[in-house]
């Protein structure tokens, strides 16, 4: 886990799930985390989507389609899942409430 006690920097960047990685700034807001992780949710959809039409007269997709479609879900799944765990630690982070009674400064 990286050590966030000093800004974060681009070497602290986070690859939470799998080998072949995001690589997300440490730096990135919450916003934009959740915004590009909304983005490869979609594209995901749009494939499972397509993959979904192709039983349709005349399509003609062979297993090495299918191998494709499957692999692209899987990186852009994979990625969505990092972003949304590094924008979830980065709003715990932030939302550090004081104790009740506890010293301050």
């Amino acid at each position: 886990m990286p050590n966030f006690t000093q800004s974060p920097r681009l070497e602290d960047a986070l690859c939470l799930t799998e080998a072949e990685c995001l690589l997300i700034d440490p730096r990135a807001k919450q916003e934009d985390l959740f915004d590009q992780c909304e983005t490869r949710l979609e594209a995901a959809s749009n494939l499972m989507m397509t993959l979904s039409t192709l039983d349709a007269p005349g399509s003609c997709a062979d297993v090495q389609d299918l191998a494709h479609v499957a692999l692209s879900c899987r990186l852009l799944l994979a990625d969505s899942l990092d972003l949304f765990l590094a924008a979830r630690q980065l709003s715990r982070r932030q939302v550090t409430p004081a104790r009740k009674g506890g010293a301050h400064g």
